[in-house]
C-alpha cells in the first residue's frame, strides 16, 4: 500500500504542476499572439498549454524507469514505498524502513557474519573507506568498510560512551565531519543517477521541443499553401 500511495502522491503533484503551468503558458501565449495577424492562433495556445505537461510527464515516466533501473542494477533504493538502501561493500549495505534516519547494516551474503550492531548514527566517508558508528542499549560500535577491497573490520565492539568518545578522538573522527544515514542515502542516489539524469533531462526537453518544431512546420506549410492559392486566384482574375 505504501508503494501505491507514494506513486499516487507523486502523480497528483506532477498533474497539479502540469495543469497550473499549462494555464500560465497558455495565457502568456494568447497575450502574445492575440494582436498578431496570423493563422492557427489556437494551435500556438494549445502547444503552449501542452508544453509543461509533456515535459513534466516525460520527467515523471523516465524518472520512474531510471529509479527502477538504479535500484535493480546499482543496489540503491530511492525510498519509494518507505524503504531505503545503499551499498557499503558488495556484501554489506545500509537500509532503513519508514524513516531514513533509522538505518541499520544489512548482509547480502549469509556466509559472512552479521554486522548489525544497532541503529546507525554517523558515517565518515572517505575515498577508500566508510566508518560507521552504531548504538544499541547504551553501547556503541565502530565498523569500517572498504568498498574497493570488499572488506570490513570491527574497530570498536559494544563499548560505553566514554570509550566510544576516546576512540573517535584517537582516530580523528570528528562528529561535525560525519554524515547521517539520510545524507549517505542521498549521496549514493546522486552518484547512481549521475549517468541517468542528463539523458532523462535531454529527452524530456526534446519531446516538447519536437512539438514546437511540428507546429512551426505545420503553420509554414499551410501558410505557403494559402499564399500559393491566393496567387493562383489573382492570376486567374
Amino acid at each position: 500500500m505504501a508503494i501505491i500511495f507514494s506513486f499516487f502522491l507523486l502523480f497528483v503533484i506532477a498533474l497539479i504542476a502540469a495543469v497550473v503551468l499549462g494555464i500560465i503558458c497558455a495565457v502568456v501565449a494568447w497575450l502574445i499572439v492575440r494582436k498578431r495577424i496570423m493563422r492557427f492562433k489556437w494551435l500556438v495556445v494549445l502547444s503552449a498549454a501542452l508544453t509543461p505537461s509533456l515535459f513534466i510527464g516525460s520527467e515523471f515516466v523516465l524518472g520512474m524507469i531510471g529509479n527502477f533501473y538504479v535500484s535493480a542494477k546499482k543496489d540503491v533504493d530511492w525510498g519509494f514505498g518507505d524503504y531505503w538502501e545503499a551499498p557499503l561493500t558488495q556484501s554489506y549495505y545500509l537500509y532503513a524502513i519508514d524513516l531514513p534516519e533509522a538505518a541499520y547494516i544489512g548482509n547480502r551474503e549469509k556466509s559472512k557474519p552479521s554486522l548489525n550492531k544497532g541503529i546507525v548514527r554517523d558515517l565518515w566517508v572517505s575515498e577508500d573507506s566508510i566508518v560507521v558508528a552504531c548504538s544499541a542499549a547504551e553501547t556503541y560500535s565502530l565498523v569500517a568498510f572498504y568498498p574497493q577491497e570488499d572488506r570490513d573490520e570491527i574497530l570498536l565492539n559494544q563499548v560505553d560512551s566514554l570509550q566510544f568518545i576516546d576512540a573517535l578522538k584517537q582516530r580523528n573522527l570528528e562528529r561535525n565531519a560525519a554524515m547521517g544515514p539520510n545524507g549517505y542515502f542521498n549521496k549514493k542516489q546522486a552518484e547512481a543517477h549521475r549517468e541517468e539524469e542528463p539523458i532523462r533531462h535531454t529527452i524530456s526537453f526534446l519531446i516538447p521541443l519536437g512539438l514546437w518544431v511540428l507546429l512551426i512546420w505545420y503553420v509554414r506549410r499551410h501558410s505557403k499553401n494559402s499564399l500559393n492559392q491566393n496567387t493562383e486566384q489573382k492570376s486567374n482574375l
